[in-house]
């Protein structure tokens, strides 16, 4: 399970996700690599997923999601 995984690789995982989305342009595959990472306790992921969902680029807007996403980066910050 990814919330065994390392700070390193954490940030692996988020890398990929990044990369995807400004490379491939996959936002769905992007999303999920994105949320394992934050679950796990990726702050930067969880930051990313919160302005992804503010600004509702490629995800659907959603208010509720990007302030769940937002705290989950306050507390792992």
């Amino acid at each position: 399970m990814i919330q065994t995984i390392s700070h390193h690789d954490l940030e692996h995982v988020y890398a990929n996700a990044v990369n995807t989305i400004h490379s491939q342009m996959n936002f769905q595959d992007a999303v999920k690599q994105l949320e394992e990472a934050a679950r796990a306790g990726h702050g930067k992921a969880a930051m990313f997923l919160a302005e992804l969902y503010y600004q509702g680029f490629r995800v659907e807007r959603d208010s509720l999601k990007a302030q769940y996403w937002q705290n989950m980066a306050t507390m792992q910050a």
